[in-house]
């Protein structure tokens, strides 16, 4: 419950910055992934996490991309 209160707040206070989008993002994910542990099966969590592990990926390559053609990391889509 602490990391869903952490990522709202992030969200709410720091929506300009692309970085702090992001890592809001990942404390969802990690709520998430605290809240549905114990009801899902070994295979969906499994897909469940490897899921979030390719959706940050992507979304640091987005970031660093960004960051190369405008040079500046508060850019939102």
């Amino acid at each position: 419950m602490i990391f869903l209160f952490i990522s709202m707040f992030m969200l709410f206070f720091k929506w300009h910055r692309f970085i702090f989008i992001l890592i809001s993002l990942e404390f969802l994910m990690l709520s998430l992934f605290l809240s549905l542990s114990t009801a899902l099966s070994e295979m969906m969590f499994f897909y469940f996490m490897c899921f979030s592990v390719i959706s940050s990926i992507l979304g640091m390559v987005v970031m660093v991309g960004y960051m190369k053609i405008y040079g500046s990391d508060q850019c939102i889509f």
